[in-house]
């Protein structure tokens, strides 16, 4: 039996794997990181309009395509499909 499980969890491992979803769920230290992560990451409102403000880069930012992110709070756990 354990061995059946251990196989079925590799194949469905091996399936997440090659289908990601997209997203990611990040836990920070404490509210101020994650104050600091969302001003860095999110739309400013500029006179009225909605612009987005370019995240601070690092060296994998292009590799990552951060520039392509939204970041926001994830929603309540019990909200969450696991």
């Amino acid at each position: 039996m354990e061995a059946r499980l251990k196989d079925e969890y590799r194949k469905e491992r091996e399936k997440v794997n090659s289908k990601p979803l997209g997203m990611a769920f990040v836990t920070f230290q404490n509210e101020q990181m994650t104050a600091i992560i969302l001003k860095d990451f999110n739309a400013c409102k500029c006179q009225g309009c909605h612009c987005r403000r370019e995240p601070k880069s690092s060296q994998f930012s292009s590799k990552i395509h951060t520039h392509n992110w939204t970041v926001s709070y994830a929603p309540d756990p019990q909200n969450v499909y696991w």
